[in-house]
Formats: C-alpha cells, sequence, structure tokens
C-alpha cells in the first residue's frame, strides 16, 4: 500500500460503534492491569497504613475533628472526607480493608478510571475518535500511573486530574476552572504550583481591560475554600486542619531528596543531606531550592504573560514545566511528584495543532491544517519524520512517563530486586470474611463503629498487631509518630529518602536525575522558540 492510500485511510472518519468497542476494550484493559496488579503487589505498605488511620479517625471523630485526634494527617479534607466516605461503603458491604491488598488501593484505581474516563471525554470536541482512542490508551495503560496507584497505593492523579480540568477550562469557563483548581488544592498542597500559571494569566486578562474573566476565576477558587473554613471554624478546628495538611508540608521530611531523581539525588550531593545545612554565603540548600523554584515561576508567568497569541495547549505546555520544574529544583521532593508533570505532558501532543482552546470555550480557533504529500520526485520527506514541536513534546511526555515509573518501582522496591511483587502468600487472601466485626479483634472496619479495644493504636493497626502480621510486614516504631517498614528488599529498610541505590541501580538513577534535568531545561528552550513563531490565521 503507497503511502498515500495509508494517509488516506487514517484520514476517514472511523465509526461510532468502531470507536465504542476499541474505547471498551482500553478501558476494561485499563481496568483488569490494575485489579491484577492491586491484588498481586504489595506497594507501599506505610502509606497505606496511614490512609486506614485517618480512615478509622474521620470515621470515629469526623472529618473536621480528625485532624485534632489523628496521627500525621497531613492530607486536606477533601481526601479525607473521601476516605472516610470509602470506610462507610466498606462497613455496608461488610469488607474490611488491609495494607497489602487490594481494599487499601481501590480508591487510587478508581481515581485512574475517572482520569481514564473525563479527559477524553471532555476532549472530545476538539480530537478526532483515533485520537481520543490514543489518549485513553496513554491513561489506561500508563506505566506511571500503574506504579503510582494499583501497586503504591497513592492518590496523586487525583489533584493532578483536578489541575489539568481547571487549565482545560480556564479560558472559557472561569468560575469552573476557578472551583476545580479550589478543590485540588482541598485535595493535596502540590496543587499550589500550579499558581502562577493561572495567576498570569488572570492577570493577561486584566492588562487587557477583562476584569469579570479574572472576578469570576477569583470566585469560582474561592467558593470551595471559604466553604471548608466556614466549616471548619463552626467547631474550632480551622487552625488545626491549616497547621496539619498546609503549614506542616515544608518541614516534614527535611532532607534534599525523599528519593525524588531530580537536582538534588547525586548529581551534587548526597540527597539525604539535611537541606538547612549551608550551601554558600549563608544561603541553605533548601533556600537555594525555593530560590530556583522561584526563577522557574518567573519564567512562566513572563511566558503566559508575553506570548503574543496564548491558547490552552500553551496553558498545558506551561503547567507541565512548572510542575516539572517543582519536581526537580526544590528540597523535599518525593518520587511521586512527577505525576503532575507527566499528566500535563501526556496531555500537550494531543491539542498541537488542533484547536487550540479549551473543550469548554466558546471561542473560534484555528482548525487542523493537513500538510500534503510531497510531490513525486522532490526527496522531500515525510512530514511525520521531521522533528516537529509535537513530536518533541511527544518525545518528553514518553521520556517523562517511563522516567516518573522506574522512578517509583525503583523507591517501592528498595532497588528493582526488592519485593514490589508480594505474591499471593502476602495478597492472596482477597476481601477477607469478618468472623467477629470490626472492634473485636478482627483488625477489620467494623459495622458497630470504633472502640479502639483492638483498633489503631491498641493492637489491631498499631504497626505491630493484626494488620502487620496479615500483610506479612514487619513493622518498627519511627521517631516521626509513624511506622516504618524494616522487611528485606522494603523501600524503608535502607533508611527513607537516604538514595541508598547501589550498583547499576545507583548509576541508573543518577542517569535518569540528569536526563530530567536536561528534560527540563529542553521544554524551556521549547517555549522559548515560540516567541520566534509567526502566527497562524484564524479561520
Amino acid at each position: 500500500m503507497s503511502s498515500s492510500s495509508s494517509a488516506a485511510s487514517l484520514a476517514e472518519p472511523m465509526s461510532a460503534r468502531t470507536f465504542g468497542l476499541w474505547a471498551a476494550g482500553l478501558f476494561l484493559a485499563g481496568l483488569a492491569a490494575r485489579l491484577l496488579l492491586g491484588l498481586y503487589t504489595n506497594g507501599y505498605v506505610g502509606d497505606q497504613m496511614y490512609f486506614i488511620r485517618w480512615m478509622q479517625g474521620a470515621m470515629e471523630h469526623g472529618v473536621r475533628l480528625s485532624y485534632v485526634h489523628a496521627d500525621m494527617q497531613n492530607y486536606p479534607p477533601v481526601f479525607i472526607a473521601i476516605l472516610e466516605g470509602y470506610g462507610h461503603v466498606l462497613n455496608a458491604l461488610g469488607l474490611e480493608i488491609k495494607t497489602a491488598h487490594l481494599t487499601s488501593k481501590a480508591l487510587p484505581i478508581l481515581f485512574d478510571l475517572l482520569a481514564m474516563a473525563i479527559l477524553p471525554l471532555v476532549l472530545r470536541r476538539r480530537l478526532s475518535r483515533r485520537s481520543q482512542l490514543l489518549l485513553l490508551g496513554a491513561l489506561a495503560l500508563n506505566p506511571a500511573l500503574l506504579a503510582d496507584g494499583a501497586i503504591w497505593g497513592q492518590i496523586d492523579v487525583f489533584h493532578s486530574l483536578l489541575m489539568a480540568l481547571g487549565v482545560l477550562a480556564l479560558v472559557g469557563q472561569p468560575f469552573l476552572a476557578g472551583a476545580l483548581l479550589g478543590i485540588a488544592l482541598l485535595s493535596k498542597f502540590q496543587a499550589i504550583v500550579i499558581a502562577p500559571v493561572i495567576g498570569a494569566y488572570a492577570l493577561r486578562r486584566m492588562l487587557r481591560r477583562d476584569f469579570a474573566h479574572p472576578l469570576l476565576l477569583a470566585a469560582g477558587f474561592l467558593a470551595p475554600l471559604a466553604l471548608t473554613a466556614a466549616c471548619f471554624s463552626a467547631n474550632g478546628t480551622l487552625d488545626d486542619m491549616v497547621q496539619a495538611a498546609y503549614l506542616s508540608a515544608t518541614d516534614m521530611y527535611p532532607q534534599l531528596s525523599l528519593n525524588a531523581f531530580n537536582l538534588w539525588y547525586h548529581l551534587f550531593t548526597d540527597p539525604s543531606l539535611n537541606d538547612t545545612t549551608t550551601l554558600a554565603a549563608g544561603m541553605s540548600y533548601k533556600t537555594f531550592g525555593f530560590l530556583l523554584l522561584g526563577l522557574a515561576c518567573a519564567f512562566v508567568a513572563a511566558y503566559v504573560l508575553l506570548l503574543k497569541q496564548l491558547r490552552t495547549v500553551h496553558l498545558l505546555m506551561a503547567s507541565a514545566f512548572i510542575n516539572l520544574a517543582f519536581f526537580m529544583l526544590p528540597t523535599e521532593i518525593h518520587e511521586r511528584y512527577g505525576v503532575p508533570a507527566m499528566l500535563f505532558l501526556v496531555l500537550v501532543p494531543f491539542l498541537m495543532g488542533r484547536e487550540t482552546t479549551s473543550a469548554f470555550d466558546t471561542t473560534a480557533s484555528p482548525r487542523i491544517v493537513l500538510v500534503p504529500e510531497p510531490a513525486a520526485g522532490t526527496g522531500s520527506p515525510h512530514p511525520l519524520r521531521r522533528w516537529t514541536p509535537r513530536r518533541l513534546w511527544s518525545f518528553a511526555a514518553g521520556w517523562f512517563t517511563l522516567s516518573t515509573a522506574l522512578n517509583i518501582w525503583m523507591v517501592l522496591n528498595g532497588g528493582m530486586g526488592g519485593k514490589w511483587l508480594g505474591g499471593r502468600s502476602a495478597t492472596s487472601r482477597g476481601f477477607a470474611e469478618r468472623s467477629h466485626g470490626g472492634s473485636d479483634g478482627s483488625g477489620g472496619l467494623g459495622r458497630s463503629g470504633f472502640d479502639g479495644s483492638e483498633g489503631f493504636g491498641n493492637g489491631g493497626f498499631d504497626g505491630r498487631g493484626r494488620a502487620a502480621a496479615e500483610s506479612g510486614q514487619p513493622w518498627r516504631d519511627a521517631s516521626a509518630g509513624g511506622w516504618r517498614d524494616d522487611s528485606p528488599g522494603s523501600a524503608f529498610s535502607g533508611g527513607f529518602g537516604s538514595g541508598s541505590l547501589v550498583g547499576w541501580e545507583h548509576a541508573l538513577a543518577v542517569a535518569l536525575s540528569a536526563a530530567n534535568l536536561a528534560l527540563l531545561l529542553g521544554l524551556a528552550a521549547l517555549m522559548l522558540l515560540q516567541f520566534k513563531q509567526k502566527e497562524r490565521p484564524r479561520t
């Protein structure tokens, strides 16, 4: 078949039936992969343990008072409320939750499924059906999302999805965008990273004497925050929540890198070094990291303000860059904090060259311009073989997806020779039936509530009782007030955040860190080159 006939076949519209079958198949493949990984992997038992304890606290005391009674509860209230609801669902179904078990990974899997369903749906008016399927596949079988959610048991995709939806809605639906971004901030403090993009865009509108849009954006953003503040102020727990969920976040783990393959992971010094150590001229590493992040914020703000023809795809680029800068430049960064940047990077190529304003927009936008085949005998290369901006951004998305997945997997394993595949010995019990209820020593979430007799902190989920025994994980008391896994091959066994990989695994980790730094600089260069490009006429 000739190249021209192949291009013609690809240009033919896909029928709704064919599209539906492919979409269902990809969605089911993503679901099956997550269920299998959730069943047959242990994941990061420490995080799962905390989530279970926070769930117990919210169910026993309510979300607001849980910040007074719970141990190390440092996530904002939206996720805590979701945990409480999940606990009630388990009780209604007569199920118990255990670490290293599918029940402790169900919420992360659900958030992954939401991203798979919502993002292609939101972009359906601006992507062809084939592109929608490609996006669905990129999310359904994304190795970084699989590692973070179904294997580890974390929920980074949740606030990442809210941020992405907020940016997609920013141009055309400012109130909705503000509300989504406000909820993202109430779900994970890391959502604050998007502020330079949002603030610069609002300022751009005001400089063009459009004050209605920024006012609607601010109203939408403040609405969920004000409602939450009023709710917590009603019983005097607002200060407790703000201190636990936000103010304590920057000093909890004072190391250069918490196993994130970034600027501080052995590129210049030991990542386990205390970040309050003086770097030069009285400046600590922590201050220097914030200074670098501040420069990145200034760059992004200038990009949004000065780019002559700004569309939603450019806002996605700016969001991808600042999230990557947040992962790469400041200290105290965890390995999983690359997930938001990865999600934004995945979205960018799908919008480049297409309708480049939001699916929520009412404004006109350029249509796709198809580049014709070169004339016979001209010797011109096929357009797909050129390193176009879309191909470069696609390469960036693919690379950082792989890098993020490797970062998470290697940390989870304590090196790639670890025990992330726990096998049936630790995880095959499934949804264990409770013979005596939750508070009688079974270790489950009982129908009758929590009296503490055999529950969290008293032998059931205190790191030494039934939860540890059922998951097959030995535990010891940690000075931070939580629990750390001492099992062989565990990510904790070498010290949390110590970056203690050895041999070829250490070399690979350092190489990934250097490549990630090169990627950050490369994205900055691509964004700067856009100032030299001529505007395309609107059609």
